[in-house]
């Protein structure tokens, strides 16, 4: 065979990866903040100072802290010198018992800047607690320092239409309780009509716009007008649903509120660390927080809120966070039907070129490009994922791993080719666009914000596909084919970007299937070329993805700033070994640390309180005597054969989270807190452990009402969560703790489990 057999198969391999770069180039504005500001009048440089101000030590500041306190007394400072008296608003809050067990303190901190009319207010959050491992300057100060510059902006501005409420909500990290205590109680919660959230789940990033509501029409042609550098779209939208991930918004949406919540995402490996600090936040994704709140308010002061409800919603997209496209979400099902009957009517058109052998080639050649996706994507999340154990949502050098899936996604195409050669490419292309047109319309009727990657593309390809037959009636359909391949890649590259915010590496094979589309309309301007010819192709595809992914395996995992998480735990359970130091398991351990520090080289299973399944890595530990939590017994009571226990709980170091763990079998019916039903009997009644956790309580007594039935094994086990005890060798474990690794969540710290047999239990005297 001549050589020149190989030029066309190189050329359009040539060409498919310069396109595949260029767009996935483009399409990091999903990924990184713009460095050119918009003209809002809001300043990172600014926000900063405040955000540097109010957490200057950079100290952790659960809910209920001593340091949470600190941070409070400087936000309210701040807002006063800006003109405003505010409020705080004090809660005990429990959240409803089919709404995750628990209680929190809460300390809200509330201002309002008056407008001039009488309709529905604004409200304006963000939340200043941060967790027990690290300071929060990402999530949620930079959101705090966002609305304190709002309101100081506010206070400078003559008055508009509407209020704004700006609250500072305290006990997000610990169930969203300061929303759901201004949400239950506040008064000014009726006046509320539209909720602006400023959250974040990174340090770095676009601030994407990423949860509206239903009924969202004219909230999107709002904000497309709003905004100058638009970074979000309806398909994150409905995956963010499907998540189990909520933030203060979720509370209001109970209340039948809709509005914009913001989020930064980016270097999630940050979030929740000890590495969510001044150093680490990225000022311009400050800046693109700041520029959409700042132009989204300025659209909102004097807008009548009540204008902007609607029965329908929008879908929409960004075109590389430069501009927002926005059309009505029930234009997608009659767009996509009509895309597929344009598909079927090429078909009918030309239905002497579809010999039923042909028809079940390109049929095989769908099947295998799927097929094929996830398999080769499954092998490569070893070398990609598993073997250096990276982290699930960030990587610190992730250009060699996304390479080398696009050249996954080519060569899955390349060979799916061969295949269908023997369908021809007319074939290929009309029965690749005929299946994601089906797939299009399924999703444009189930899931309408999601269709628009597959509506879009498969209505370009029928239009197209028409055109170039009216104008070339016996041609090959080249230009519809390139038309098509060229839509799908807009979009689905984007979205194989955009997934690393919820799948890695380690889940290549989800990652790949993305690229399913890409594929699909990448195969037949593939298969015109003879089967033999497009071998330099695929071995050119395999040395790029095996290079590639030599390069990622050998990549470090982690570093300074991308770290893996490494929590030092005191684990005292006094109903099993006694204490111990716990390094948890939760993604591969660094076995160099643990060898360094005397920890054993396999991981062991351990019933966390007794209930909940664990691994992790033991040592023994000095008995360091922490005081467990305590329950007083005020009165014992029978009522209806059930015994009801009244008393206190009180911490014994005033750790930031004491709770207690219920067994399946426990035989307790009810418990309530501070009056507030904590468990019901359908949570208590299920077949897995009941936990409630109450945070920041500090050490001052609970009351505690319990009802269990006398003749069950009526069993709890207390439990405590408090900083790291000041001891030796915990110093020698946090000190030896390698650069490249941060405590996460809630850190460093002691567990203190006690068992409790309220059979036992008699009331003081």
């Amino acid at each position: 065979m001549s050589s020149m057999n190989f030029v066309a198969p190189l050329a359009k391999l040539f060409a498919v990866a310069a396109l595949t770069a260029l767009l996935l180039i483009a399409w990091q504005a999903q990924l990184i903040a713009p460095a050119t500001h918009s003209n809002t009048g809001f300043s990172s440089e600014r926000a900063f100072a405040t955000l540097s101000h109010f957490l200057a030590e950079q100290r952790p500041h659960p809910t209920g802290s001593l340091e949470n306190a600190i941070v409070r007394d400087r936000i309210v400072a701040v807002l006063k010198a800006a003109g405003y008296t505010p409020e705080i608003q004090s809660a005990f809050q429990c959240s409803p018992p089919d709404r995750g067990a628990g209680c929190s303190t809460v300390e809200n901190i509330i201002a309002v800047h008056k407008g001039t009319g009488a309709g529905k207010a604004i409200l304006a959050t963000a939340h200043y607690d941060s967790v027990p491992a690290g300071p929060g300057v990402a999530d949620d100060g930079a959101g705090v320092a966002v609305m304190l510059e709002l309101a100081r902006h506010l206070a400078t501005q003559p008055p508009a239409r509407n209020d704004v409420i700006i609250l500072i909500a305290d006990s997000e990290e610990t169930g969203l309780r300061g929303a759901l205590a201004f949400a239950e109680h506040h008064p000014l919660m009726k006046q509320v009509g539209l909720v602006v959230n400023v959250e974040a789940r990174g340090a770095s990033g676009p601030s994407i716009m990423f949860e509206t509501g239903a009924g969202n029409a004219r909230l999107i042609d709002l904000f497309a007008g709003a905004v100058d550098q638009p970074v979000s779209n309806s398909l994150a939208y409905e995956i963010y649903k499907l998540l189990p991930n909520d933030t203060d918004f979720s509370i209001y949406k109970r209340y039948n509120l809709t509005g914009f919540n913001f989020a930064i995402i980016g270097s999630a490996s940050r979030y929740h660390s000890s590495l969510d600090d001044l150093a680490h936040l990225d000022k311009n994704s400050l800046q693109h927080h700041g520029d959409n709140t700042f132009a989204l308010m300025a659209k909102l002061l004097d807008t009548d809120l009540a204008t902007l409800n609607a029965e329908t919603d929008a879908s929409y997209f960004d075109i590389f966070g430069q501009t927002l496209a926005v059309w009505p979400a029930t234009i997608n099902l009659p767009a996509a039907l009509a895309a597929l009957l344009g598909i079927v009517g090429l078909i009918i058109a030309q239905r002497a070129a579809f010999p039923w052998r042909a028809v079940a080639w390109s049929l095989l050649g769908v099947v295998g490009i799927v097929a094929g996706l996830f398999a080769l994507g499954w092998m490569l999340s070893y070398p990609l994922g598993v073997w250096p154990g990276v982290h699930p949502l960030d990587h610190p050098e992730p250009w060699p791993a996304r390479i080398a899936l696009a050249a996954a996604a080519i060569l899955v195409a390349l060979i799916a080719a061969v295949i269908t050669k023997r369908a021809g490419s007319r074939v290929t292309l009309l029965a690749s666009w005929l299946v994601l047109c089906v797939l299009a319309v399924a999703c444009a009727a189930f899931l309408p914000g999601a269709s628009y990657a597959l509506v879009w593309p498969a209505l370009i390809v029928a239009i197209m596909g028409w055109a170039e037959t009216y104008v070339r009636p016996n041609a090959e359909l080249v230009f519809t084919a390139a038309t098509g391949f060229a839509a799908a890649a807009f979009f689905w590259l984007a979205h194989f970007l955009a997934l690393e915010a919820v799948l890695g590496f380690n889940a290549s094979h989800f990652k790949l299937l993305a690229l399913a589309p890409f594929a699909l309309a990448l195969s037949p301007i593939l298969a015109s070329s003879a089967p033999r010819s497009n071998s330099p192709a695929i071995l050119t595809c395999v040395l790029v993805m095996a290079v590639a992914s030599i390069i990622a395996l050998r990549a470090p995992a982690y570093s300074p700033d991308h770290p893996r998480p490494l929590n030092v735990i005191y684990y005292d359970d006094r109903a099993a070994k006694g204490p111990r130091w716990l390094i948890p398991s939760d993604l591969p351990p660094d076995e160099a640390y643990l060898k360094a520090t005397g920890f054993p080289d396999q991981d062991e299973e351990f019933l966390q309180l007794g209930l909940l399944k664990g691994n992790g890595r033991f040592k023994p530990a000095t008995n360091l005597g922490l005081p467990a939590p305590t329950l007083s017994v005020t009165t014992i009571t029978t009522r209806s054969a059930l015994t009801v226990l009244t008393g206190t709980l009180r911490s014994g170091s005033g750790g930031f989270v004491m709770g207690i763990a219920v067994a399946p079998d426990s035989g307790l019916k009810s418990l309530r807190i501070e009056g507030q039903e904590v468990f019901d009997a359908k949570r208590l009644g299920a077949d897995t452990p009941a936990l409630a956790r109450l945070f920041g309580l500090g050490v001052r007594d609970v009351a505690i009402e319990l009802t269990f039935d006398p003749k069950a094994p009526a069993k709890i086990t207390l439990f405590e969560r408090s900083a790291l005890p000041d001891a030796q060798e915990a110093r020698a474990l946090t000190a030896a703790r390698p650069l490249d690794a941060a405590p996460v969540h809630s850190g460093d710290g002691s567990l203190v489990a006690l068992p409790v047999d309220l059979t036992t239990l008699t009331a003081s005297p």
